[in-house]
């Protein structure tokens, strides 16, 4: 299998689902990568699955499965960017109530 055999699959999956049709796929067969201790032989990042490992069976197996996380990916999604904004609100107060700590401290210890 070339990795232009494992386009036309992820097409043909598209296809079935009538969705994910800005999702492409990169077969990049002996790259190694590691995430928590462990070898990746595929991964999504954005719109894209990527497929390490080189049996050309397992890669086919790994497209679906990359697929199937991407589409839940799309599912969280507006979850993820909740939480986000919310993080980056109680960062934003965190420090505003920090820095006013800070200038009270300052001003006791400058006073004579």
């Amino acid at each position: 299998m070339d990795a232009g055999l494992l386009r036309e699959r992820l097409e043909r999956l598209k296809d079935r689902l009538g969705m994910g049709y800005e999702v492409g796929v990169e077969w990049l067969p002996g790259t190694i990568k590691f995430r928590d201790g462990r070898r990746l032989e595929e991964e999504v990042i954005g719109n894209t699955i990527l497929i390490y490992a080189e049996d050309p069976d397992l890669a086919y197996g790994l497209l679906a499965h990359g697929f199937t996380e991407w589409l839940l990916n799309q599912h969280t999604k507006r979850y993820r960017l909740l939480i986000n904004k919310l993080i980056e609100l109680f960062e934003q107060i965190h420090y505003e109530e920090k820095e006013r700590i800070v200038e009270a401290i300052a001003r006791l210890l400058a006073s004579p």
